[in-house]
């Protein structure tokens, strides 16, 4: 990332992302992968979307999280995908009892 600037506000946050360099729709992809990243976290389970996206791009224009560390985090999470995908299909699945419940019928 080009830009390591302190960050105190949403304003500041807005102006920063407006000057940012030729980089920042990379840095936006990025930042929506860990915003995903997080989202999968119990802590932030709660937390909207649209708030974990601003947490995101701001941890990521600036600096507090790296590249390196949002790679080996979505690396991270597709493997979790992958295997809870394959757990899901190799599981035969089980014949489900139907339950009939029988009506009193009208005299």
């Amino acid at each position: 990332m080009a830009t390591q600037v302190k960050i105190d506000t949403e304003a500041d946050l807005e102006k920063l992302i407006s000057d940012y360099g030729p980089s920042k729709y990379l840095d936006i992809v990025r930042a929506m992968q860990w915003a995903r990243h997080l989202r999968r976290q119990e802590e932030f389970r709660n937390i909207p979307m649209a708030e974990l996206i601003d947490r995101s791009l701001f941890d990521v224009v600036s600096g507090k999280v790296q590249v390196p560390e949002i790679e080996l985090a979505v690396k991270a999470d597709q493997e979790f995908e992958e295997k809870m995908a394959s757990k899901r299909s190799d599981e035969p699945r089980k014949p489900r009892k139907e339950v009939r419940e029988e009506k009193p019928s009208k005299e």
